[in-house]
């Protein structure tokens, strides 16, 4: 049989916790009861004073002998031109790495319509996913599999927090190709609202980070020593721990640090986790971070 599964995308930016670092487990985005037809719906969720964000929220769904797929994002309406152009890229750029069909125009997104027209990049991007998993579908059947389990796609991105310096959008996906579990991706992206900058971990010096990742993570497996926490992880190298690829992602209650599945610890762990307060964070940051929080 052909390789059909594919770690692809999806769920939250915290895994749930019980005890210890072998018995995390993950939630799932539920996808809504639909028909066969594609679902479309189009809702304003902001009213919002003009110095905000505004957005709407676009949503696609689709169930049938397949599985239950769904595509859902607050696109950008109003707001500071460069802002909103920055963003719409990004959820183009973050929905072609999970819906664009293939390496070479994955990762920066394959749509090239109008940015301005979220209900086509969102039509664009949808069918791109039923194609790909109804093809996978047809191959099981071609191979002579005996039971083909029902396949599951859901994608979120959403607006979570707001600042008059900062924008965050998160991302969540869970996709299931048949395989023994789904896969999950929780990530996201702030924004300097004044210009559309992407906000990385270039603004935070190296000083004290290291002690900082090693305690939010022995909170999160909830252990107390590093050798405790090093049976945690998958890392050769504990001495230094990387820094996660998700960028740092400005939350209500501080910045959100979060690694994927498989990043640092294997699949049973979910996606370690934890919030860095704004009072010690700011210790951390360069002055161009400094100026976000002021």
């Amino acid at each position: 049989m052909k390789n059909i599964v594919r770690h692809t995308a999806t769920i939250t930016l915290a895994a749930l916790i019980m005890s210890g670092c072998n018995n995390k487990q993950q939630t799932q985005t539920a996808i809504p009861e639909t028909s066969d037809s594609v679902q479309s719906t189009v809702k304003d969720r902001s009213e919002l004073p003009s110095s905000q964000l505004t957005v709407k929220n676009i949503t696609k769904s689709k169930k049938n002998e397949v599985g239950e797929f769904e595509l859902s994002f607050d696109f950008p309406e109003n707001g500071n031109a460069t802002l909103v152009n920055a963003i719409r890229e990004y959820i183009s750029e973050s929905l072609g790495t999970c819906y664009g069909g293939g390496e070479d125009n994955s990762k920066q997104g394959s749509y090239n319509g109008d940015l301005a027209d979220g209900e086509k990049m969102a039509d664009y991007y949808f069918s791109l996913k039923l194609k790909e998993f109804e093809e996978m579908n047809s191959t099981m059947k071609e191979d002579g599999a005996l039971e083909i389990p029902p396949m599951a796609s859901s994608t979120k991105i959403t607006k979570d927090y707001e600042t008059d310096k900062v924008v965050t959008f998160l991302f969540k996906s869970y996709e299931n190709a048949g395989g023994a579990h789904g896969g999950s991706v929780g990530s996201g992206m702030s924004f300097r609202k004044s210009d559309g900058r992407r906000i990385g971990w270039e603004l935070f010096t190296a000083t004290g980070m290291q002690s900082v990742i090693r305690n939010g993570l022995k909170e999160y497996f909830e252990v107390k020593t590093d050798e405790e926490l090093e049976g945690c992880l998958t890392l050769n190298d504990t001495f230094v721990i990387p820094m996660p690829v998700t960028p740092p992602l400005f939350g209500k209650d501080g910045i959100i640090v979060t690694y994927q599945q498989y990043e640092i610890a294997a699949y049973a762990a979910g996606m370690p986790s934890f919030t860095i307060p704004y009072d010690k964070a700011k210790g951390m940051m360069n002055q161009t971070g400094k100026n976000l929080l002021q």
